[in-house]
């Protein structure tokens, strides 16, 4: 398998540790912000807690499922992680 690559610096970062805390905290959270700023690419990310940079904890890599309803973004999406 090759090197991990590098995921840009996107504006959503500085949200997601308050993410992160909302999600233990109530098992929810509802994350809202403009096109580009990396919702799809790295906030899934951070949830399964393999960006270590935004994760507070040393928990093992978690799950998650990520609904996006275009097939072409889905493709896009997963092809940047």
């Amino acid at each position: 398998m090759g090197a991990m690559p590098v995921l840009p610096e996107l504006p959503i970062r500085a949200a997601l540790p308050e993410l992160l805390r909302a999600v233990e905290a109530t098992g929810t959270a509802v994350l809202a912000a403009p096109p580009g700023t990396g919702k799809t690419t790295l906030a899934p990310l951070a949830l399964a807690g393999l960006l270590g940079d935004a994760s507070e904890g040393d928990s093992a890599p978690r799950r998650v499922l990520v609904a996006e309803p275009r097939r072409l973004a889905t493709r896009a999406a997963a092809n940047r992680m």
